[in-house]
């Protein structure tokens, strides 16, 4: 099957660190971390291959590859002297995920005689590599996971309706200081203890919809 994915992503909890640069220096001469940062909704938008068995005892497992792409911002609150600045965050990402599923209906736990008439939930986890890039810094590719679930429902012979979620788990990329003085700001996620590397990760959460045609 391929398909189109689209949804909404909450992301995790950011931590902002705002640096303060003097001309010709190389380390910052000030440090200010607000108190409160403010994490906003983005979009995700993607597509998906995805390959179930044929066999009967492979037809509870699949394999599935997605390209997606999402964005959002954060903020942190007044913290004088460093100035109200939005960082803004992208993330492309190519996911490969192992999944598995079971049929809700016509028949629970079994599938149908007719194929592509079955409405079923579905599991999985994935890595994959994720390129992440910030407003006036840097950008660089990462390892990334993911866990997603859901339930695909059929509309026609051929068409299929996608309801899900996932959790991902990426790197982040922070800023970097330009030539000449001035404030620069540095963005982290907060420590989880599966962590892609060894500082911290940003976590998403995406609800999604999709749609799937069947070859």
């Amino acid at each position: 099957m391929t398909g189109l994915t689209t949804g909404v992503v909450v992301p995790g909890q950011q931590d902002l660190v705002f640096k303060e640069y003097p001309p010709g220096g190389r380390r910052p001469s000030n440090l200010v971390a607000p108190t409160d940062v403010t994490e906003s909704l983005g979009p995700l938008v993607g597509a998906t291959i995805t390959a179930w068995g044929d066999w009967p005892a492979l037809r509870y497992f699949g394999v599935q590859l997605d390209p997606i792409y999402w964005a959002m911002s954060a903020r942190g609150a007044d913290s004088p002297p460093a100035p109200r600045f939005t960082v803004h965050q992208q993330r492309a990402a190519f996911y490969l995920s192992a999944l598995g599923r079971l049929p809700l209906w016509p028949l629970l736990g079994r599938f149908s005689e007719e194929p592509g008439k079955d409405t079923f939930a579905y599991l999985g986890a994935g890595i994959g590599a994720v390129h992440s890039s910030v407003t006036h810094g840097t950008s660089a590719w990462g390892a990334g996971y993911q866990l997603l679930g859901g339930a695909s429902i059929p509309l026609t012979g051929h068409l299929r309706l996608r309801l899900e979620t996932r959790y991902l788990l990426a790197a982040d990329a922070d800023t970097t200081p330009r030539d000449g003085p001035g404030w620069r700001v540095d963005t982290s996620g907060t420590h989880v203890r599966f962590t892609v590397n060894r500082e911290h990760d940003t976590r998403f959460f995406p609800v999604l919809v999709g749609v799937d045609w069947r070859f």
